[in-house]
C-alpha cells in the first residue's frame, strides 16, 4: 500500500502543479486502533510556485485529492499550515509525530524543528478538550453507543491529560496513552476492547457504560477547569515562520 500511496502523491503533484514537502498517515492507523479494513488517512503539506502567492485573488489552501473506502487523501497549503503552527494547532504537531511517513523533504524536516518554538500546552489541551466535549454531546447520549467512539473520545481526553501532567508533546499511539494515563480501573476494559477492534472488521453498538461515561465526563470537566487557570503565553513573533516561508519559496 505504501507504493500505491506514494504513486498517488506523485499524481497529485503533477495534476495540481504543486510540490509536496511532507506526507504522513493520520487517523486510526497512525493512532494504533485501526481494523483490518480501515481506510488510509493520508495528509500532506504542499507549496505552490512563488508567483501564486503574489496573486491578488485568494488561492485555494487545501486539496481534497481522494476519498473512498480505501483512501482518504487531503493536503493543506504550507501558508495555511504555518498559520496553524503559530496558533499551536495540535493537528499539525500530530502530522509531524506520525509513525508512518510517505514523503519527507528537507523543507518538511526544517519545519519539524520549528514546531517546538510555537508549542503551547494551554492551546493544545484546550483544543483536545473542546473536541472531546463535542464528541461527548454528539455520540454519548443514547442508550446504545458505537463502541469505537470510546477510543476517539478517550484519545482526546488522554492527550489533554498528558499535556497537563507532563507538559510535552503526547505520543501518537492510543495504547501508550491508555497504559500511561488512563485510570487503572479502566485499563483492562479498554485494552480488551482495543484488541477486539484490531482483530475484527469493526466494533458494533453496545449498551452505554454509565460508569465509564461518567468518569470521562468528570475528567473532561475537571481538566477544563484546570486549563482555564493556566497562564496565557505571551504573543509569539511571526518572524521565524516568515523567514522559513521565504526560504522555502526561493
Amino acid at each position: 500500500m505504501d507504493a500505491i500511496i506514494r504513486a498517488k502523491l506523485n499524481e497529485i503533484e503533477h495534476r495540481e502543479q504543486i510540490r509536496i514537502i511532507w506526507a504522513v498517515e493520520a487517523g486510526s492507523r497512525a493512532w494504533g486502533f485501526s481494523s483490518p479494513n480501515s481506510d488510509y488517512d493520508v495528509r500532506f503539506i504542499y507549496i505552490r510556485d512563488k508567483k501564486e502567492y503574489l496573486r491578488l485573488e485568494e488561492i485555494r489552501d487545501s486539496i481534497d485529492a481522494q476519498q473512498d473506502d480505501l483512501l482518504d487523501i487531503e493536503g493543506w497549503d504550507l501558508r495555511r499550515v504555518l498559520r496553524l503552527v503559530y496558533r499551536s494547532t495540535p493537528e499539525v504537531h500530530e502530522w509531524f509525530a506520525s509513525p508512518t511517513i510517505y514523503r519527507s523533504t528537507p523543507e518538511g524536516l526544517e519545519l519539524k524543528k520549528i514546531l517546538p518554538e510555537y508549542f503551547s500546552v494551554k492551546k493544545c489541551a484546550r483544543n483536545y478538550l473542546h473536541t472531546a466535549s463535542l464528541d461527548f454531546r454528539t455520540y454519548f447520549r443514547d442508550d446504545e453507543i458505537w463502541q469505537v467512539k470510546y477510543f476517539y473520545l478517550l484519545r482526546q481526553m488522554l492527550l489533554a491529560k498528558w499535556l497537563l501532567e507532563d507538559g510535552s508533546t503526547p505520543p501518537m499511539l492510543f495504547e501508550e496513552l491508555v497504559r500511561q494515563k488512563l485510570d487503572a480501573q479502566w485499563k483492562d476494559y479498554i485494552l480488551e476492547l482495543l484488541g477486539r477492534k484490531k482483530a475484527s472488521s469493526e466494533l458494533g453498538k453496545a449498551p452505554r457504560n454509565k460508569k465509564l461515561i461518567d468518569y470521562i465526563e468528570q475528567s473532561i470537566n475537571r481538566m477544563d477547569e484546570e486549563v482555564s487557570t493556566l497562564k496565557d503565553e505571551g504573543k509569539k513573533s511571526w518572524e521565524l515562520l516568515n523567514q522559513y516561508f521565504y526560504s522555502v519559496l526561493e
